[in-house]
């Protein structure tokens, strides 16, 4: 079954080139802009346009992928577009994320930090061009709640941001976690109240979410809020051209592509790329062997195709010798072919008009994926696995179908697909709209998550003095009440017994603020060829046996801990799943013993329901400290944080990501 979705375009004004939603995000005057438009719209061109006028931009962005696409796109048309020396493009951006840290290293820069701060107030200072640093969110937060103040290093921080950018942008905004709402809460939050501040914030994204009743529980002014959407037209900037969208029952991605090898060959022939998406890693890896085999059939030579997932975007270097190419060294547009996961669909640009894809785990990720192919005037075709077993687990997936079913062979317009999984998605939350356009709500637990960042900020030793006052005055009513919660959990540091685990506690629970999203545990594989990749510790566990195969050691060089495996990583990936639960251990208040919970969408109601038991030593402590217990069992409700027994490391996410 089949479907055309329509050619569609947006609005183009005939003297600055830019849509009406480009125009907003440049001119509008409200402090803050949430905008959604069609994957391919042009959401990031708009900031392009600020740099053209002088405009200096933070660009925050969920993943490295997408911070070295979006870098290259934009010196690229800085240089084609507008005319700049290609030199002077490059040293007007800057990218702050690990592999930015490793290039900086690499050009024999030691302090990192401070090198970064000083870039908050300008990257070339003797030109006048504008300016833009694209940053993952940790790199920032990593920025502004760094160590204790060197000698000479500024005390720049939160404020030094908001006066130092006319748009602070965080892109791909649904991708933003509850627990990892504070830096984005933060800075509109201030953005709004500040009088004289330089900086706009604007939230981007293909398929929003609903945010605004999380702003306004953090007392940002509705009137200080817009709401942008770009409306899809029949004439103007073509964003894609007519796409034939297709459902098929297929064993495996293998298969679905086998199924249309001419379509593989044509687009191959005519230099267009060709991008296959999976859902699960295993599957990707398990296959590999056999979409080798299928891509030298179709005449794609050794060293065209890139892998892009987490294991191997994690490779530093790659050594060159297998079939695929892998590393984040790689830019996608330089390949004939990308075998990727779920990080592909997150506003990384293709030229691609082919695209086989499985349809992801949320209505979200479809649509995102979806709008990978056929970018501008080019005709294109989608074609989604249908697999029965994970449609039985996905009711929106079987909704989809239905729809495809019912208008099987006919032309419709791109909205018509959006709203289907728009309200698909929206299934979850009963008091979203029927005509509301989100995919989604971002829970209130945000604002008690962000309130706990903003106490974070507070403390900080940037924010002295005056600058302190300001974050006081401005306190949002999240951020007074988990303060308050948590003084009253520390009153049982005084206590003989209690007092070594209520502190280690409380430092455990702030220290939550850091963590921006969940990361799973991993390690470090170094396969035959010597080549190095950070792999999940759970899907180790779950899809080889190599942890019951090959001792776990430390390396000599870095003291890291890694596996040395025989042969390839692919090659010792099983067929079947082994069930292996994730667990988390955590910690409480009122005892140093640690418990084993799983982790899942139950981990905080599970550890509140350990924690509420009033029996044994557990009884004392509710009996003796009542109120500082009910506290911890508040602050562990109203933000959905729990503290473990892991190590919080403030440079593991910028790794990983």
């Amino acid at each position: 079954m089949e479907v055309i979705i329509k050619r569609h375009c947006v609005a183009n004004d005939p003297e600055s080139g830019l849509s009406p939603l480009q125009n907003d995000l440049l001119d509008h005057p409200a402090r803050i802009r949430i905008a959604s438009a069609p994957t391919g719209a042009g959401k990031s061109y708009a900031f392009e346009r600020a740099m053209e006028r002088g405009e200096r931009v933070l660009f925050m962005v969920p993943t490295r992928r997408l911070a070295q696409n979006l870098l290259a796109g934009v010196a690229e048309n800085l240089v084609s577009r507008y005319g700049w020396r290609e030199d002077i493009a490059w040293r007007k951006l800057a990218e702050w994320s690990s592999d930015g840290t490793k290039r900086l290293k690499d050009e024999g820069f030691t302090a990192i930090t401070p090198h970064r701060v000083r870039e908050i107030f300008g990257l070339y200072p003797a030109r006048d061009e504008g300016e833009m640093i694209v940053a993952i969110p940790e790199s920032v937060d990593k920025i502004l709640l760094r160590a204790q103040r060197q000698r000479g290093q500024t005390d720049a921080g939160i404020f030094s941001l908001l006066m130092n950018f006319e748009h602070i942008v965080f892109d791909e905004f649904h991708t933003i976690s509850a627990r990892g709402f504070g830096l984005a809460a933060l800075t509109a939050k201030l953005a709004a109240s500040m009088e004289g501040v330089r900086a706009k914030v604007s939230f981007l994204s293909a398929t929003p979410l609903d945010i605004g009743s999380v702003l306004r529980r953090l007392d940002v002014p509705d009137d200080q809020v817009v709401e942008l959407h770009e409306l899809t037209t029949h004439s103007g900037r073509t964003v894609h051209g007519d796409v034939r969208l297709a459902l098929e029952e297929a064993p495996s991605m293998v298969h679905l592509a086998r199924s249309h090898m001419d379509a593989l060959k044509y687009e191959l022939s005519k230099g267009r790329q060709v991008v296959v998406i999976y859902d699960a890693l295993h599957d990707l890896v398990g296959q590999q062997g056999e979409m080798e085999a299928l891509l030298r059939e179709t005449g794609v030579a050794p060293r065209r195709a890139l892998l892009i997932n987490s294991i191997a975007d994690s490779v530093s270097h790659d050594p060159g010798t297998g079939f695929f190419a892998v590393g984040r060294e790689h830019s996608p547009d330089s390949f004939d072919v990308l075998i990727a996961t779920a990080s592909v669909e997150l506003g990384v640009t293709f030229r691609a008009n082919l695209l086989f894809m499985e349809p992801g785990f949320e209505p979200m990720n479809f649509l995102q994926r979806y709008g990978r192919a056929a970018r501008g005037e080019h005709r294109g075709q989608v074609f989604v696995r249908w697999d029965g077993e994970a449609a039985g687990k996905r009711p929106w997936l079987r909704e989809l179908r239905l729809w495809l079913q019912e208008h099987d062979g006919a032309e419709l317009e791109i909205e018509e697909l959006t709203k289907l999984l728009s309200r698909s998605a929206r299934l979850r939350f009963d008091d979203v709209p029927e005509e509301d356009g989100h995919f989604g709500r971002l829970p209130l637990r945000a604002a008690y998550a962000a309130g706990l960042y903003w106490n974070a900020i507070m403390a900080h030793w940037s924010n002295r003095g005056g600058r302190w006052e300001h974050l006081r005055e401005h306190q949002p009513g999240p951020a007074k009440c988990v303060h308050a919660l948590l003084r009253k959990v520390r009153a049982m540091e005084r206590d003989p017994i209690f007092g070594s685990s209520a502190r280690k506690w409380c430092d455990g629970f702030e220290a939550q603020a850091r963590i921006m999203r969940d990361i799973g545990a991993r390690i470090r594989v170094v396969d035959g060829e010597g080549v190095k990749q950070w792999v999940p510790l759970l899907w180790l566990q779950r899809y080889t046996d190599i942890l019951q195969r090959f001792p776990v050691g430390y390396s000599d060089k870095d003291g890291l801990e890694e596996v040395v495996i025989d042969g390839k990583l692919e090659g010792l990936v099983g067929g079947e799943r082994r069930y292996v639960p994730a667990m988390k251990g955590v910690r409480f208040p009122h005892t140093l013993y640690t418990d084993q919970i799983p982790d899942n969408s139950s981990l905080v109601d599970d550890w509140c329901r350990l924690f509420s038991n009033r029996s044994g030593s557990d009884g004392e402590a509710w009996d003796e400290y009542p109120e500082a217990m009910a506290a911890a069992l508040d602050l562990v409700r109203r933000t959905g944080l729990v503290v473990t027994d892991d190590e919080v490391d403030l440079g593991s996410s910028s790794i990983i990501l």
